[in-house]
């Protein structure tokens, strides 16, 4: 059986994955103290992990500055989210984008053709928007409180994507969001007007905790949502996917994050 540690500062989630295991008996997860990197990061080898999905933000930074080698991804957003050990050394990766993009599709959302508008800045959001662009968003809106933060995102964005980058307090705001089909909030400081939530909108909510106001109004409205932990635990069958090769369902892993929701 694989290990694979799962490095949190989130102790239900931490919880949420102990001691887990496939049916299979492939894989355990075992969480550790969201330490620094560079004190768990050489048990990996040591102690035989298969690698390591690192949740905790604060320590993404350092395992991707660790790694022997890393993807494209995890390079341009300057963070790993996970970890493979292979005789050739470790490779660092980041999924966030891609599960978001999971957790859509699994809910039969098409990115392909939509107006979408992130709420927010940072690494989460700037694999947010990659992914979008990337599986065929036709207008994205970036809205962050400042432009700097907003247009910093940009230039990695395919071309395809008709892309406007502003702050959220921008008069245009209100036209963008009024024309969007998806709106995914990483920043619990930026807000949606009530007014504008209805059933023709998906909403992402990536801020952790409980039920937010936001997800609240989406669900009274009749829109279709999504929390950060649906996200999660797509994230952590696309990135136990890249450790340990196909094979990993997702369904478990929902069920065990979602369970106590």
């Amino acid at each position: 059986m694989h290990l694979v540690a799962v490095v949190s500062s989130d102790p239900d989630l931490a919880h949420a994955l102990r001691g887990y295991r496939d049916d299979a008996q492939r894989f355990l997860l075992h969480p550790i103290p969201a330490g620094a990197a560079k004190v768990w990061f050489p048990a990996l080898r040591a102690l035989d992990f298969a690698g390591a999905l690192v949740l905790d933000e604060a320590q993404q930074a350092d395992a991707l500055a660790l790694a022997d080698r890393a993807s494209l991804e995890a390079s341009e957003v300057g963070a790993a989210d996970a970890l493979t050990v292979t005789q050739a050394g470790v490779v660092a990766d980041y999924h966030f984008g891609r599960a978001l993009i999971q957790a859509l599709r699994s809910r039969l959302w098409d990115p392909r053709g939509a107006n979408g508008v992130i709420l927010g800045n940072g690494r989460e959001a700037h694999a947010v928007a990659r992914a979008l662009a990337s599986d065929g968003v036709r207008h994205l809106t970036l809205l962050a409180t400042s432009r700097p933060d907003a247009e910093r995102m940009v230039p990695q964005l395919a071309a395809s994507t008709d892309v406007v980058a502003t702050t959220s307090d921008d008069p245009i705001a209100v036209r963008l969001l009024e024309g969007a089909d998806l709106i995914v909030r990483a920043d619990r400081a930026l807000r949606l007007p009530p007014a504008l939530v209805g059933p023709h909108l998906t909403v992402v909510d990536l801020v952790p905790g409980a039920m937010s106001n936001l997800r609240r109004e989406a669900i009274a409205a009749g829109a279709l949502t999504l929390d950060r932990r649906d996200v999660e635990a797509h994230r952590l069958h696309v990135a136990l996917a890249q450790v340990l090769g196909a094979g990993v369902t997702v369904e478990p892993l929902l069920q065990a994050l979602l369970r106590d929701r």
